[in-house]
């Protein structure tokens, strides 16, 4: 299991090296300097339904403008078709279950970064649980990039993240919350 810890730790900061974006400061344009350019809301409000989809813009570490939806597409509890043994879960009584998710890039973005890190599940109680960056054998196809992948312009990237929950306990949101950007939330329908 220290072996699993260390390998997740690892991959969770080249994920988060790899989603670092600096928010869009809506710098003044240089015709009218009291007017700053429209930029997209960081966040919505209010929780999304799922299978709605998001849309963002913001300026990447490069200075190069990103731009793209992401969308929760389902969200499964209990999972069929995952053969893992309890052991590589946190849990003593885990339930598998299975997010899928989208993010596409706009004609106009440079290629967007995407992994499992920024994906949560959150709960009544006002915890959360990060992705645990569990490929392979055993999880249900196709499965959304570990350790990261990008998506070039115009195109998009549709995978499974896995996740194990404890026995009798059901998120109530799914929570993207990429570095540097505020998170989006979807909620999750009850059982």
């Amino acid at each position: 299991m220290n072996a699993r810890t260390a390998l997740a730790a690892t991959l969770l900061v080249l994920a988060a090296s790899a989603t670092a974006c600096t928010a869009e400061t809506g710098h003044t344009d240089a015709k009218s300097p009291a007017k700053a350019k429209p930029h997209t809301p960081a966040a919505p409000d209010k929780p999304l339904k799922i299978g709605t989809a998001h849309h963002w813009s913001d300026t990447d570490t490069d200075g190069t403008h990103i731009s793209g939806t992401t969308s929760v597409i389902g969200y499964t509890q209990p999972a069929t078709g995952v053969d893992m043994p309890d052991s590589v879960s946190d849990f003593p009584h885990p339930v598998w279950t299975i997010l899928e998710v989208k993010v596409c890039a706009d004609d106009t973005s440079s290629n967007v970064m995407v992994s499992q890190a920024p994906w949560n599940l959150g709960f009544a109680d006002d915890t959360r649980l990060a992705a645990p960056l569990i490929s392979g054998a055993g999880v249900p196809k196709p499965e959304y990039p570990v350790n990261g992948a990008a998506v070039k312009p115009g195109t998009c990237l549709r995978g499974k993240i896995l996740f194990s929950v404890d026995r009798g306990t059901r998120p109530t949101q799914v929570v993207y919350a990429p570095d540097g950007r505020d998170p989006v939330e979807w909620t999750v329908p009850k059982a």
